[in-house]
């Protein structure tokens, strides 16, 4: 009968243990059950090579809690992208046809499942790149252990001389490296030059060859093949993270960190040199030229964290916590997870006084879907949580448990300049604004924007727009509702928004009217590229509408407008709006707000107001 040894025992091991990895070893062993013999085995094998032998033994001693789910589809799906790339389409088809195949998915515990060849196969390939890189000085024993040495990055697929295969595809790009720096920027810079695909329907994470013929342009799929390139060809690398935005979207954020012994270097966005103290990649949106004055947008906008995250595959000591809710609340008790802030210049401190009898508090942030969730946790001492490496201008809510329920134990706030300021409604003073979105606009799409001045209206008899006449040039950056004059009497039965380049003239929907200023058709844009009336008629008035995010104010729909009150989030008023503007009144001086569309639609983020301008967080 297999014993029941779990990741919380071998927890416990990693503080009370005098001999840490040895205990840890023999856990796992226990943990293998019928497996035990392949990994004694490996054990066994390096008899007479004491370094590589301590390797296997540390690799052994830090297996439990590694996965994967398998099943013979989804093998079959991984071997048949590994011989070839697939089109989207027959890719998805693939999968589909493969639902049926004999063999519930299971999770593969990798303590239960790895067998001896592959792991003899991973450390012998693992030393020989160690040892045979110019790097070789430049990572110790026990960064290569951590960082060079292990099978997997994250909860891919596993394949047979995933190593060879890479080292075979990758070698020339760096055979006049000299450096790890040098090599990661040259395997960066190779592998980021690949096309990205689509992301294929298959819900699982390829094994690191088979990626090498799907390289999506999902950043999770990118690092972890970026990884294990690197890490076959003997450099330290492992996978940084943001947790989850704090300011933006649902989503969280991954990318690939070079660690060594002077810090974490990283490449962000478009640069190709890899520098210590670096920004977050994929942190920040660029505008690519100056907004005209008076516009109603700016292009402050850029991605926040609360602390940066280091994926890791041995164990690490963590503090119990209580349950609180959430996936981002398990994973702050992760063992595989190392608060890496300080590597990326996020130092600020915090001492948070709860207003509620809690022992426990949790920073929290707003999420699109979920409410406020936990990005950090510290016990109560002396009646004050201390929150340390936490970044500034982050909105934040401490929360805590309180007769079994989560409760908001302070006022929201953030830190700015080492400052905590904290955010309160002023119920004696109320004031009112008016709103034209419920999510904060970014330099993405300004960039979008500035580009479609030059497009012009053409109307045209045929469908072919032989002869077409300009009816209208757009001279200035628009905004969301935008609406132009015709002057001429020329009936027309096509009309289409044409530019220099298709992707200038990109609309969202567009309403035609007619000489008597009624609507004839008000119509999304399609791929078509054109409107078809269907009739000639003569038309005195467009409306146009630029390719947009969806977060606008738009009539017919109903939104509220709520204030946190301290505890909840609390209704000031709703309406439907009649416009692409809303005025609500009664509001708190001060307070932070949350605008919904309850009519669809699901991307908003909480703001105060300063001088009567949304200030997002």
């Amino acid at each position: 009968m297999k014993p029941t040894i779990t990741i919380a025992l071998l927890l416990t091991s990693l503080f009370y243990s005098c001999s840490r990895n040895d205990r840890l070893l023999e856990l796992s062993l226990e943990m293998a059950g019928d497996n035990r013999s392949e990994l004694e085995s490996v054990i066994e094998h390096y008899a007479d090579e004491p370094l590589k032998r301590e390797a296997a033994e540390w690799l052994i001693a830090n297996m439990p809690g590694h996965s994967v789910v398998w099943s013979g589809g989804i093998q079959a799906f991984a071997d048949s992208v590994m011989l070839r790339p697939l089109p989207q389409q027959e890719a998805d088809r693939l999968w589909d046809s493969l639902q049926n195949t004999p063999g519930a998915e299971v999770r593969r515990k990798d303590i239960e499942a790895i067998n001896a060849e592959f792991l003899i196969g991973n450390i012998d390939r693992a030393f020989e790149a160690w040892h045979n890189s110019p790097w070789r000085d430049e990572v110790d024993f026990d960064r290569f252990k951590k960082y060079v040495l292990p099978y997997r990055v994250s909860h891919e697929l596993l394949r047979h001389g995933w190593r060879d295969s890479l080292i075979k595809t990758y070698s020339p790009t760096i055979k006049n490296a000299k450096t790890a720096k040098e090599a990661f920027e040259l395997l960066r810079k190779e592998i980021n030059s690949t096309k990205r695909s689509a992301k294929y329907k298959f819900p699982h994470l390829l094994d690191a060859v088979a990626l090498r013929n799907h390289y999506s342009g999902v950043c999770l799929e990118r690092c972890v093949y970026l990884a294990n390139v690197c890490r076959a060809l003997g450099l330290p690398v492992t996978i940084d993270n943001c947790g989850r935005w704090a300011n933006y979207s649902d989503s969280s954020h991954t990318w690939v960190a070079l660690i060594l012994e002077d810090g974490t270097y990283t490449i962000i966005d478009e640069d190709s040199i890899a520098r210590k103290d670096n920004a977050i990649d994929a942190s920040t949106f660029k505008l690519n030229q100056a907004m005209p004055a008076g516009y109603p947008y700016t292009s402050e906008f850029r991605k926040r964290l609360v602390k940066a995250w280091r994926q890791t595959f041995h164990l690490n000591p963590v503090e119990t916590m209580p349950k609180f809710k959430g996936e981002l609340a398990n994973r702050l008790s992760s063992p595989r997870l190392v608060d890496v802030s300080q590597e990326y210049g996020i130092t600020g401190s915090v001492s948070v006084k709860p207003d509620k009898e809690t022992e426990h508090v949790w920073l929290c942030t707003h999420a699109l879907t979920s409410g406020w969730i936990p990005q950090a946790y510290s016990k109560v001492s002396r009646g004050r949580a201390r929150f340390d490496n936490i970044s500034d201008s982050v909105l934040m809510l401490p929360m805590g448990i309180l007769n079994g329920k989560e409760v908001a134990a302070g006022q929201p706030f953030y830190i700015s300049d080492g400052n905590k300021i904290e955010i309160k409604p002023d119920m004696a003073q109320l004031t009112s604004a008016t709103f034209t979105r419920k999510y904060p606009m970014n330099a993405g799409w300004l960039n979008r924007y500035s580009q479609i001045p030059g497009a012009r209206l053409e109307g045209s008899d045929n469908l072919e727009f032989s002869n077409p006449d300009t009816l209208f040039i757009i001279t200035q950056t628009p905004v969301f509702f935008n609406s132009a004059t015709i002057r001429s009497d020329k009936p027309y039965r096509y009309f289409r928004i044409f530019a220099d380049l298709p992707s200038y003239a990109n609309m969202s929907m567009f309403n035609i009217y007619d000489k008597d200023g009624s609507i004839i058709t008000s119509e999304a844009w399609t791929k078509k590229g054109y409107i078809d009336l269907g009739t000639p008629a003569v038309i005195s008035k467009v409306e146009y509408f630029p390719w947009n995010d969806g977060n606008f104010v738009v009539p017919g729909h109903e939104y509220r407008l709520d204030f946190w009150n301290g505890a909840e989030w609390q209704l000031i008023q709703s309406q439907i709006s009649n416009g692409y503007e809303l005025t609500f009144s009664g509001i708190p001086s001060g307070a932070l707000l949350l605008l919904h569309d309850l009519t669809e639609g699901k991307e908003e983020r909480p703001f105060t107001l300063n001088e009567g301008k949304q200030v997002w967080w």
